[in-house]
């Protein structure tokens, strides 16, 4: 099953998307890493309130700032995205994420 996705800044795959799956909003946010002169190779995963699509700012770098709570952190590769990678993600990783959450 897939889950829509909404994202802001993409370098081969979505670097900041927001998904909702179970009642659930989150946040995954792989922003340009000036360290490393590159984009990181995992996603940080925020638990995000509920919220309206006309609600986003427009920069997507303090969202974070606002999260409930942190999930950790998700490999790139472990997330499955639709043909484009830019409409939908397989729910699965979003299942995973909720349930550890709920576990702990």
């Amino acid at each position: 099953m897939n889950s829509a996705i909404k994202y802001m800044g993409f370098y081969d795959v979505p670097r900041n998307f927001i998904a909702r799956n179970r009642g659930q909003t989150l946040l995954f946010d792989s922003p340009f890493d000036e360290v490393l002169d590159d984009y990181p190779d995992e996603y940080k995963v925020f638990l995000f309130p509920a919220f309206k699509d006309e609600e986003l700012p427009k920069d997507w770098t303090t969202l974070p700032e606002r999260a409930l709570g942190y999930l950790g952190e998700v490999p790139i590769d472990r997330v499955l995205f639709d043909q484009s990678k830019r409409q939908s993600i397989d729910s699965a990783i979003l299942d995973e994420l909720i349930s550890r959450k709920a576990a702990g």
